[in-house]
């Protein structure tokens, strides 16, 4: 009789822990929440322009803390490597984009943000503001230099910047999935 109780209790306890699992494996095989499907550097005169369409897909989570009141930074990190065969990859540029959406309660309007170049623009609903934040065209990357003979490759990555939310928010964001909205880094040859 012992025995029966035994593992009775060990199938309950696998059984539980198993449940416990799932979701994890489950979110784990989950496309990331930020998509970047296409990105470009083109040159014009002296400058690089960087063009690229990104998609977001918000959580639950982020949508809720949006509309109430918190702001949502987003980054795009920009890195222009070479690769070299003897040696470590020279980076030529490594740079952050940061791009906010806010929500305002009385107008009902969203509002997408970029910071580095003081551009506010409003919309009536998420999905457009999403499409804009999403919508990079000819943005100037004043930090990367003409040289034409190097063999470079760019990289584009997106992620919701969990340091710039409210501190009393980051503890459960830092632990909670719905807030880890990043891209697969997005890779292409620079050609120059």
């Amino acid at each position: 009789m012992p025995a029966i109780r035994f593992y009775c209790r060990l199938s309950f306890f696998m059984l539980f822990f198993a449940c416990l699992l799932l979701p994890a494996n489950l979110l784990a095989d989950e496309k990331p929440n930020i998509t970047i499907k296409t990105a470009t550097l083109t040159q014009q005169d002296s400058t690089f322009l960087l063009n690229s369409l990104i998609v977001y897909n918000l959580s639950d989570e982020a949508i809720e803390a949006l509309h109430n009141g918190v702001t949502l930074t987003f980054n795009i990190d920009l890195s222009i490597t070479e690769p070299r065969k003897w040696l470590w990859n020279k980076h030529h540029t490594n740079l952050t984009l940061p791009y906010q959406l806010r929500y305002h309660t009385l107008a009902k309007i969203y509002q997408v943000s970029d910071t580095t170049n003081n551009i506010r623009l409003n919309f009536s609903s998420l999905s457009a503001a999403l499409h804009s934040l999403g919508t990079l065209t000819d943005i100037p990357i004043y930090t990367l230099t003409n040289s034409p003979h190097i063999n470079a490759n760019a990289s584009l990555n997106a992620y919701l910047n969990i340091e710039a939310l409210p501190l009393p928010m980051r503890p459960l964001a830092y632990i909670t999935p719905g807030w880890h909205l990043r891209s697969n880094t997005f890779q292409w040859p620079l050609a120059q």
